[in-house]
């Protein structure tokens, strides 16, 4: 399962987690004890690869997350190389908001496209490169662009309002 943990931890992927565990089905969900940082560890990147099923849900917040979205464009290119079956969940956002980065969800994402750029400018005045780090930050905002067009295309669950 990949989520945003801050919008739906405690509330709704507890209860899918919780559920598909009790119909017998094997999770992997991270949690508190995972390393926390920019990349994604190995054991998560393996564990996408090993799963046969990829729950994605997609919330406010899901893409403010440079985690989150490492995942998403992990689970993607699983589901094009080995055919992993990809579900998209969409947590009080609209399949809309998450294929054209719209609204509340779209806002997220620019919140965590300019900090990545921010953050490459801040790095580069030293070293002299800001054009390099800037076109290489340029290019992985739009790979996730895309991953988001495509995951949101995908036929899902659409739960608003609820837990």
């Amino acid at each position: 399962m990949s989520f945003r943990g801050e919008d739906t931890r405690a509330t709704f992927t507890s209860h899918l987690y919780a559920a598909l565990q009790n119909a017998g089905i094997i999770v992997f969900k991270d949690d508190e004890s995972l390393p926390r940082g920019d990349q994604i560890s190995d054991s998560l990147l393996l564990a996408i690869e090993q799963s046969q099923i990829s729950v994605v849900v997609f919330s406010t917040n899901y893409a403010d997350s440079r985690w989150c979205l490492q995942e998403l464009e992990k689970i993607m290119n699983c589901k094009r190389t080995i055919g992993q079956v990809v579900l998209p969940v969409f947590y009080d956002v609209d399949p809309s908001q998450v294929r054209y980065q719209t609204g509340h969800f779209g806002e997220s994402f620019q919140n965590l496209s300019n900090r990545i750029l921010k953050d490459d400018d801040e790095k580069a005045v030293g070293e002299g490169e800001s054009d390099k780090e800037y076109m290489m930050s340029r290019v992985l905002i739009s790979r996730w662009r895309k991953v988001l067009r495509e995951a949101a295309s995908i036929a899902g669950v659409v739960v608003l309002n609820s837990r």
